[in-house]
């Protein structure tokens, strides 16, 4: 019972910490600098320092040798789903059809966290700290590269609409006001 109060405690602690980091990250940096910086400025930056972050979590990670986030939790979970003869129904259909289709898990999952994400639970191995391999890199290098992308699309696109009611707004006071 103590260790997996440890374990709910642990990933509770680092799941709130990257929700806070990420959130912070993505709708209060990424569009200020949008903003501030112009799309292809801004892109660029945020891109680089979205690869930063990412790759501090790598270092945090690896080097606190902790499932913080329950990535390696899931992973070992989803290959007991697989190898569990005895297992059948919705479970089983999903987890083999995310295991088949790992460049669509791998675009959703570098879409809706972030590369960190995307490449930790893709790596090869349950609980192995044990860094990026080059295959792992070549993946977080697209990840980051995915995740910017879509975004930076996103979040232009938001700034543009905002712009435009504002503008919008902004000119029908001045006709009635």
């Amino acid at each position: 019972m103590n260790q997996l109060l440890n374990r709910l405690l642990l990933f509770l602690t680092g799941a709130t910490t990257f929700a806070v980091i990420n959130y912070s990250f993505d709708f209060v940096l990424y569009p200020f600098a949008l903003y501030k910086l112009g799309v292809v400025v801004g892109f660029f930056s945020m891109m680089f320092l979205s690869f930063l972050f990412c790759w501090g979590y790598f270092i945090i990670y690896d080097y606190l040798k902790r499932d913080f986030l329950g990535i390696e939790f899931s992973k070992e979970k989803m290959n007991d789903i697989i190898n569990n003869q005895n297992r059948v129904g919705i479970k089983l259909l999903m987890v083999k059809v995310l295991r088949k289709s790992n460049a669509i898990l791998f675009v959703f999952l570098s879409i809706y966290f972030n590369p960190f994400v995307a490449v930790a639970f893709n790596r090869k191995g349950n609980f192995a700290y044990n860094g990026l391999s080059a295959h792992d890199w070549r993946l977080f290098i697209l990840s980051v590269i995915i995740s910017n992308g879509f975004w930076a699309t996103t979040v232009f696109a938001g700034l543009s609409f905002f712009e435009f009611i504002f503008k919008l707004v902004k000119d029908w006071w001045q006709a009635f006001g």
